[in-house]
């Protein structure tokens, strides 16, 4: 069941909330780090935490928005491994995470929210979710907004010196938690590392590039702008 609950004060405020009038231009940014960093081999990828950080700081002359999806691309020499792993579906998350078969959570992170000048630190925590090629990402929020929804990113091929891509929706839920009310998302950690198994750990380092992993996010907002930030990782 989703749960998002406004206080009286926060409703109040979202009444006399004016919708997106103009394009935004946030300053988007992109942190990324592999550990170990030191890499295994294409038959045997060495088994490694990745920590991903998305940061959107709003332009004070921008009208209120939100992030309407993002796409997060991996470099080639990092190898997913969800199909060897435990998985929970986006429903159970949501309704009882508690009840996910062990091994089925891969990570956790936090966020940080900004919405009508109130600012909502969240918890993340990530599940392997069905078919291989999902991620279950549950962010849980108690003040000023009780927030408890799954944002569900999908893995897809690639091209070029990206391997894979997630391709992450974000629910309608959070983009406007009231009417006229947009939710920033500022900051956006998570890192995560399954089991797997020996040969397909659930985020493997095949190989290392010039010394470099290569990263990239694509951002698009409610009035349809995009941003694009890069960024590399270290690998030996």
């Amino acid at each position: 069941m989703r749960k998002l609950t406004l206080t009286a004060g926060v409703a109040a405020m979202a009444i006399g909330a004016v919708g997106v009038a103009q394009a935004v231009t946030p300053t988007t940014a992109l942190k990324a780090s592999v550990s170990p960093t030191k890499h295994g081999t294409k038959k045997k990828p060495r088994n490694v935490k990745l920590n991903i950080e998305l940061i959107t700081q709003p332009n004070p002359s921008d009208p209120a928005f939100a992030t309407k999806s993002t796409v997060v691309h991996f470099d080639k020499n990092l190898k997913f491994g969800g199909k060897y792993s435990k998985t929970c579906s986006a429903d159970k998350v949501r309704s009882n995470n508690a009840a996910c078969p062990k091994g089925s959570k891969v990570g956790s992170g936090s966020a940080t929210g900004t919405a009508l000048g109130l600012t909502e630190n969240l918890t993340v925590t990530a599940y392997n979710g069905p078919g291989g090629n999902r991620l279950e990402l549950l962010v849980d929020g108690s003040s000023p907004l009780t927030i408890h929804e799954v944002i569900e990113g999908k893995l897809q091929s690639d091209k070029g010196k990206f391997g894979q891509k997630l391709v992450v929706a974000i629910p309608d839920t959070l983009q406007q938690p009231a009417p006229g009310a947009y939710a920033t998302l500022t900051d956006f950690k998570t890192s995560v590392k399954g089991t797997g198994s020996k040969k397909r750990p659930y985020v493997g380092l095949a190989g290392c590039t010039k010394k470099k992993l290569n990263f990239q996010s694509d951002f698009v907002f409610t009035d349809d702008s995009t941003s694009t930030a890069t960024t590399t990782a270290k690998c030996s």
